[in-house]
């Protein structure tokens, strides 16, 4: 965390020499989008997840559907980082899981302490209010056979 951190400062210097005519607000605009796209580095890759994921307006919502044969580990397929909150800004979360072993969808929420969505076989929809920081949608599968088919919008 402190080398992001330090990364981000140097971002903000480096922007302060390169743009003495911006105002305030541009730079911190300028800031939000560096962290932004930083939070992108907290999502599994396109390549790495078991699943096929879809996109949806931006990178917190679309679909992921998996099948796994006895897979352990854990993937990201949505989430991101935002630098301010949004008036009203939440997803509607739905996760139908079916198989044996363990799996869970972990909801990663800023500063807050992790929330556990969906925890074994069955069907959940819940809604989720966005926190300023980091918000990361996680599976986390043990010794999992089965199928994991999650919608986020």
């Amino acid at each position: 965390m402190a080398k992001i951190t330090a990364f981000f400062f140097v971002v903000l210097l480096v922007m302060g020499a390169f743009l003495p005519g911006c105002s305030k607000d541009t730079v911190m605009d300028l800031y939000g989008q560096a962290v932004s796209l930083a939070g992108n580095v907290g999502l599994s890759s396109s390549l790495s997840l078991q699943g096929e994921r879809t996109f949806g307006g931006d990178k917190y919502t679309g679909t992921y559907t998996a099948q796994y044969e006895d897979f352990t580990g854990r993937e990201c397929p949505f989430g991101g980082t935002m630098l301010e909150h949004r008036a009203q800004e939440h997803v509607e979360v739905t996760i139908a899981i079916d198989g044996e072993g363990s799996a869970k969808l972990i909801w990663m929420c800023g500063a807050d302490s992790p929330v556990t969505i969906a925890d074994g076989p069955g069907e959940v929809t819940e809604t989720a209010y966005l926190a300023p920081g980091s918000n990361y949608f996680n599976l986390e599968l043990d010794h999992f056979t089965g199928s994991v088919e999650l919608t986020i919008k």
